[in-house]
């Protein structure tokens, strides 16, 4: 069983409490980042909140309205709303791969054989074998969320997002962040610092051999060097959501930088089932009464065929299934 440890904080002589699988922890009082041994850590940087829970309750309510309103969703209520800092490592590089193979492919060719009389043209399939010889050089930040087999919703959204946006990241200020609000729940990294690098080098040399095997039939050697320029511990603010209706419990997940949604849970409701499956039946309807009266034999058929198989798919797809996820 994991024993909780104490720790009092040099910066505000706070206690806070240490779980010993966490390779940097947060004073809940002042920010400050620790990695496990006590050492400060000074690359502690963050996506900066920008919205407080009034203005998280608009966005959830315009997101509901937007997307349930053909649903019939009122009477709901927000059960939960909980701002998180999700924890991610960013190990920023200048990455090189060389890469040697060949590409096969096939090449249509025309010739003329015979002569006189016999001349004659032929075409031909000829399989054509290119070598390649070539690099990829790219600056890059790789993106690592830093809990083990963690659930969170929306998280995987949050690594994309982060990857393109950590550029706007700044050095955590933990009294700038409770300007907007009061209470956020700190999340400790379980990943060390030697930990992330080693799954940043996996990712790059893993990536740079896929785009290899991608521009090649056979790869016969592929070599990348990567000189790492700064790893970063960065929380990213994220609200999670959780509200009722009829008795289900649903989540939205906000990014507290930007107020976009991540990820929302919407309900398929009866009314929704209803709408589809019968938008289905009247494009049956309409295509067999417009192909009568029209008097088109075969074109109208085949583009009424075609746009009840996409209805059909796509009521299929919503309408057995409890709770579509939006993002």
């Amino acid at each position: 069983m994991s024993q909780i440890t104490k720790f009092q904080c040099p910066h505000c002589n706070a206690p806070v409490d240490v779980n010993p699988e966490d390779a940097i922890f947060n004073c809940i009082s002042c920010g400050q980042a620790f990695l496990s041994d006590g050492t400060e850590f000074k690359n502690h940087y963050i996506l900066e909140n920008k919205f407080n829970q009034k203005q998280v309750q608009d966005i959830i309510k315009q997101f509901i309205k937007k997307k349930g309103f053909m649903r019939g969703i009122k009477g709901y209520k927000i059960t939960k709303l909980e701002p998180i800092l999700m924890p991610f490592w960013v190990a920023t590089s200048d990455a090189y791969t060389h890469y040697v193979g060949f590409k096969r492919y096939t090449e249509t060719k025309t010739r003329t054989v015979g002569s006189g009389k016999n001349r004659r043209t032929v075409t031909e399939s000829v399989t054509v074998y290119r070598p390649v010889d070539q690099e990829i050089r790219e600056k890059r930040a790789d993106v690592l969320l830093g809990r083990r087999g963690s659930s969170m919703f929306g998280y995987r959204k949050v690594k994309q997002i982060l990857q393109s946006e950590f550029s706007h990241a700044v050095p955590f200020n933990h009294n700038r962040l409770m300007s907007t609000e009061k209470e956020f729940d700190y999340l400790s990294t379980e990943i060390s610092l030697d930990a992330a690098n080693q799954l940043a080098k996996t990712e790059v040399f893993d990536n740079h051999r896929a785009r290899a095997e991608k521009a090649c039939t056979k790869v016969f050697d592929c070599a990348t060097q990567i000189t790492y320029t700064g790893t970063y511990f960065v929380h990213t603010p994220v609200w999670q959501i959780e509200y009722v209706f009829q008795g289900e419990t649903y989540r939205v997940a906000i990014l507290g930088s930007s107020g976009k949604i991540i990820a929302g849970e919407i309900p398929v409701t009866t009314r929704f089932r209803l709408i589809f499956l019968g938008l289905t039946g009247l494009f049956f309807i309409g295509g067999g009464v417009g192909s009568y009266f029209l008097g088109l034999d075969y074109i109208a058929p085949i583009i009424i065929g075609v746009v009840v198989s996409i209805i059909g798919f796509f009521t299929l797809k919503n309408v057995f299934k409890p709770v579509s996820v939006v993002e």
